[in-house]
């Protein structure tokens, strides 16, 4: 029984460690879509990859992506090809080699 609880206290701690990608801006200007997201729990060898955008059922691969680890802190900008419409978009990618995903913010 105590292996149990220990067992549960040690996932609970690594799965609040885990900090989730947030959205922090969104636009659809100059012949392009940007989208910013933070993370908090970055270590200098923050590293993103495989970033999609997924909207009305189609996937758009980043063209560019950009990310900068301060006080441990990670900034990602994504840079997407223009896209016009719209619905309950969503990023996926690769963060230091695992998956993960996020809302974009509108």
């Amino acid at each position: 029984m105590k292996q149990l609880i220990i067992s549960l206290v040690c996932i609970a701690i690594s799965l609040a460690a885990y900090a989730k990608p947030q959205c922090q801006g969104f636009d659809n200007y100059n012949d392009k879509v940007t989208i910013v997201f933070t993370d908090e729990d970055a270590d200098n060898a923050y590293s993103v990859s495989e970033a999609k955008l997924v909207t009305l059922g189609k996937e758009y691969a980043a063209t560019s992506i950009q990310a900068n680890v301060k006080n441990g802190v990670a900034t990602v900008t994504l840079t997407f090809p223009h896209i016009t419409k719209f619905s309950n978009p969503k990023v996926t990618l690769r963060i230091n080699g695992k998956n993960a995903k996020f809302k974009v913010c509108q």
